[in-house]
């Protein structure tokens, strides 16, 4: 888990089947670590999902044409991949085959 400090106390309350589930595969003593581990995991995707939300309708295809296809996008990504291959040789060799 490796966020440790300061803690606070905090009560939920859970749908029976739900708390079941959890102590069917959690030990006593390890149930506030499996929470804090679960909601760490669920904060991240939520904030991902409001980020993707705030974003959507950003890209609009008529300001990108080259990138119109999905082999568009794949030629531009290996396009930059190789850009800093180059780049990266040219500074002794770093990440060269």
């Amino acid at each position: 888990m490796g966020r440790r400090g300061k803690t606070e106390k905090m009560s939920v309350t859970l749908p029976k089947e739900l708390a079941g589930e959890i102590r069917s595969i959690v030990s006593q003593g390890e149930v506030s670590a499996f929470f804090t581990e679960a909601l760490w995991h669920y904060l991240a995707y939520r904030k991902q999902k409001l980020a993707l939300e705030k974003g959507f309708g950003a890209w609009k295809g008529r300001n990108h044409p080259d990138l119109k296809t999905p082999e568009d996008s794949t030629a531009y990504v290996h396009n930059l991949r190789e850009m800093d291959k180059k780049r990266l040789e040219s500074l002794g060799g770093v990440g060269a085959k």
